[in-house]
């Protein structure tokens, strides 16, 4: 499940879980990408637990929680 929200430069980013597959590790992660500005390289933040408890943490986030994450997240490689 993907969710997408806005930034305070009126930017909208979507949110998703990944783990695995698609290069990512094996551990959980939180993945944002610029819907708005595609020249913006996706960000990511690790997360405790499975895919299933990140998926947990996007679906349950509000907002504003998930632009906490956000400015915690680091450029993929």
């Amino acid at each position: 499940m993907a969710k997408t929200f806005q930034d305070e430069n009126w930017l909208v980013w979507e949110a998703f879980a990944s783990a695995g597959d698609f290069g990512y590790s094996t551990r959980p992660h939180i993945v944002f990408h610029c819907v708005t500005d595609r020249s913006l390289r996706p960000r990511y933040c690790e997360q405790e637990g499975d895919k299933a408890d990140a998926e947990r943490v996007v679906a349950s986030a509000s907002p504003n929680e998930l632009l906490e994450l956000l400015h915690r997240a680091q450029p993929v490689d």
